[in-house]
């Protein structure tokens, strides 16, 4: 079982009458022709991780500040217009936690009604289902099988063991210490041992007995929020609504047959009445798995050129992105100023192609009157700075890019979250050789810092540098021993061909096709031409 997951799908949201589940990876790209789609899954992961980590309730908003991007603002924008059925419904996979989250409001509602949200634990098979539409609560337990966990170690732990014994076998073959073969086989070797001792520690953990016994709850939702309104309301509701649930079950399990709150049986009530560990394990791994959730998004949004960046222009993106590094008082020789050097860089390597995205090779950044900066870009062997408005649209949009993602790597260092980056477009204006080039970006920030990529992108010079990547590591399919960090979903124009993945091969190549406007194109012209 992959505990890193998530997957996402919806029904009757924006152009999709039933979205098909689709598995997220370390970096995912998505294509597809104009208005096929591809914002509509960005948006939906938005609005989902909105509701979650505000813990919003009964209430779906879709006017909150952080979702302005997203540009939905009422329930009648968000809801299929072609579709008869009044609801629309999301699920929502984060490692071993399945969210289902079920709205219906108005056409011009900006907050939604939650009728139903749910939440399953596929490892200690627990299961909230909170159902406001019926004005009731259930929890239901189910007993996990040691057995059939032990089963799964035992398969997971062999392949692991037998796959570290085979590495070690091929590097004791190689003489050469430095070679660059020696390197490779020490790498995989080291991280296929460090993956080893994860599992042995995570399936430990997890292989102990998992509560009393099966049962199934439920009271009112209104009779739980009654007992202590404010708490419940505050910032852990989902921690807060289950201390009430197991307040009023221990109630129930004191009253006398004919004083009964409900009509649960006497074993259920006493099953949770004498062990509540479980569930108060139960919410508190969840608080945990959504608090270290943290999501940005940066859309497509052509930056302007300007002489001066002002920190009050919020719709240049590239100033506030300026404003954010600036405001982080990163300083010359610091880790993410180090980066920023890096990536902008303009030297090339013995084949002539650029280490960075060739914009310069240092910075400065002045603030002006103490309402706009002026950033200014250095290279080698010139003694005059030059404007990094003078530069190209292309140079604008990457160092828009490099920016804000040393912001972020600083930021992690003190939240250390699980961060994710929607991206919309972030070729925008780059020729191929430096689309290309961000591949090799997005990589090796997944590679160091462990972050991870959504990105919406009719590059498809972005694509074969991830085949590259793919042949050269000989990346498999996610559930193999040397899964494949990239993953490529097709969103075609056509609403009756729902999106689906374009699957990887070893060697680099796809095992399906893209859908006719993506890689065909280039095909074509050239048979043209002959």
């Amino acid at each position: 079982m992959n505990h890193r997951a998530k997957t996402i799908s919806f029904k009757n949201f924006r152009r999709f009458k039933d979205f098909p589940k689709l598995e997220l990876g370390n970096i995912t790209y998505m294509v597809g022709r104009n208005n096929s789609g591809k914002s509509t899954m960005v948006k939906a992961i938005l609005l989902i991780n909105d509701y979650l980590q505000n813990q919003l309730s009964d209430t779906f908003a879709f006017d909150n500040k952080v979702l302005e991007d997203a540009n939905i603002v009422t329930f009648g924008r968000a809801k299929n217009n072609k579709s008869e059925e009044p609801l629309v419904s999301f699920e929502y996979q984060i490692n071993e936690f399945h969210f289902e989250i079920v709205i219906s409001g108005n056409e011009n509602d900006t907050k939604a009604k939650v009728n139903l949200f749910s939440i399953k634990d596929s490892i200690n098979g627990i299961r909230l289902i909170i159902d406001y539409l019926n004005d009731n609560i259930t929890i239901n337990k189910k007993v996990v099988e040691e057995g059939e966990l032990d089963s799964k170690r035992s398969n997971v732990i062999q392949e692991l063991e037998k796959a570290v014994a085979e590495l070690r076998i091929e590097r004791e073959k190689i003489k050469e210490e430095g070679s660059p073969e020696a390197l490779k086989l020490q790498h995989a070797l080291v991280t296929t041992s460090e993956k080893l001792k994860a599992a042995k520690r995570f399936f430990n953990k997890d292989i102990k007995k998992k509560g009393d016994g099966e049962y199934t709850l439920q009271y009112p939702v209104s009779f739980i929020l009654e007992q202590n309104k404010d708490k419940i309301q505050s910032e852990n509701f989902i921690k807060n609504l289950i201390d009430e649930f197991i307040w009023v079950n221990d109630i129930e399990s004191k009253n006398k047959p004919k004083e009964k709150l409900s009509k649960n049986e006497q074993q259920n009530v006493l099953a949770l009445s004498r062990n509540n560990k479980h569930l108060n394990d139960f919410s508190s791994r969840i608080i945990n798995v959504l608090n270290q959730q943290d999501f940005h998004y940066i859309p497509a949004n052509p930056t302007k050129q300007s002489a001066l960046f002002y920190l009050r222009d919020t719709n240049n993106i590239l100033s506030q992105a300026i404003h954010q590094f600036h405001q982080l008082g990163i300083e010359e020789g610091e880790e993410e100023w180090i980066f920023v050097e890096k990536w902008m860089s303009s030297e090339s390597d013995k084949n002539g192609q650029a280490l960075g995205f060739d914009i310069g090779d240092s910075f400065k950044i002045n603030m002006r009157a103490g309402e706009a900066y002026e950033f200014s870009v250095f290279e080698k062997g010139v003694t005059k700075p030059e404007s990094l408005s003078d530069k190209g649209m292309g140079s604008l949009q990457a160092m828009m890019l490099i920016l804000k993602i040393a912001s972020l790597i600083r930021l992690n260092k003190k939240h250390n979250k699980q961060l994710t980056i929607l991206i919309e477009e972030p070729e925008l204006n780059l020729h191929p050789a430096l689309q290309s080039k961000l591949t090799d970006f997005f990589y090796e920030i997944h590679d160091k810092y462990g972050f991870n990529f959504i990105l919406e992108t009719h590059s498809e010079y972005m694509i074969r540098k991830s085949q590259v990547y793919t042949n050269e590591n000989k990346y498999g399919e996610s559930k193999s021993l040397n899964p494949n960090p990239f993953k490529v979903y097709y969103f075609s124009k056509d609403s009756n061909t729902q999106p689906y993945e374009i699957i990887y091969r070893e060697d680099g190549k796809f095992k399906n096709d893209f859908d006719s406007g993506f890689f065909d194109v280039n095909t074509e012209l050239a048979f043209k031409i002959l």
